[in-house]
């Protein structure tokens, strides 16, 4: 095995969708050469950990192509922990929707909500667009969807504008919420202080590592903390230009499996 510039992650966290995989492939497993590539990784004995806002539910059918039998992952930007071996979170941040969600419900009243029932699948307040959410999909009133505290509150505004929806969430003023916009109108609201990078920051203490350890790779603004975290950030080809000028390298798109040979870059195998 070779490294680059005579250093190699111990940590190497992957983005999902936009990473792993485009985003018409939701559904499907990496690409042969993507599986490939994150299997060298993992034997190497790097820890390979999938750092996504997909839910649980998502993210756990991703194990097996990957080959992924222990660790963690890291799923609802941050909020939600996966032990890999037992599939079940081990550990989880809450808080109280109430407020984001009487906001949204007023300021764009024909957006659609949803909260995570964790392992499961969603409670939403209407229809989303066909493809948008996988799992159990129940549809309750405003007042069910808050009545108890949640991992992540997805705002989706199905004929709405991105940047408008990002101007609303901006003017909230609303305490104790952290937001990240998808590249449609889509809007994540999870608990303050969580990100990708807070979860990542929780895995690599458990398995006696740090920043300095990892590497991070992904191509949407909720990337954004994660890639500042690590050692090395590394944005996709097709990231957002203000993704890619915070990352420390930018790598191929995720059309042409651009994570597989940039893995390779550091955990190539020589003969």
């Amino acid at each position: 095995m070779t490294a680059r510039d005579g250093w190699r992650p111990g940590l190497v966290a992957l983005d999902v969708d936009g990473t792993l995989v485009t985003y018409e492939e939701f559904h499907d497993p990496p690409r042969a050469a993507v599986i490939d590539a994150v299997r060298r990784v993992r034997d190497s004995g790097a820890h390979v950990v999938i750092a996504t806002g997909r839910s649980m539910h998502s993210t756990v059918s991703l194990f097996d192509p990957l080959g992924l039998e222990e660790g963690y992952a890291v799923c609802s930007n941050g909020a939600v922990v996966v032990d890999v071996a037992t599939r079940t979170p081990s550990d989880v941040v809450t808080f109280d929707a109430g407020d984001p969600v009487r906001y949204f419900a007023e300021q764009i009243p024909d957006a659609v909500l949803a909260v995570e029932e964790l392992g499961r699948g969603y409670r939403v307040t209407g229809e989303f667009p066909a493809g948008d959410l996988d799992g159990d999909v129940v549809v309750v009133k405003h007042d069910d969807l808050i009545a108890r505290p949640v991992t992540r509150l997805v705002v989706r505004w199905p004929n709405g504008d991105r940047e408008r929806l990002r101007e609303i969430a901006r003017d909230s003023g609303l305490p104790s919420v952290d937001y990240a916009i998808g590249y449609t109108a889509w809007l994540d609201i999870m608990p303050e202080g969580v990100s990708k990078a807070s979860g990542l920051s929780r895995v690599a203490e458990r398995l006696g590592l740090t920043a300095a350890d990892a590497m991070a790779v992904g191509d949407g603004h909720n990337d954004v903390e994660m890639l500042r975290w690590a050692r090395l950030g590394v944005a996709m080809g097709q990231a957002p230009d203000d993704v890619k000028a915070i990352a420390d390298q930018v790598c191929g798109d995720v059309e042409g499996s651009g994570l597989a040979a940039l893995l390779d870059t550091h955990f190539a195998t020589t003969e």
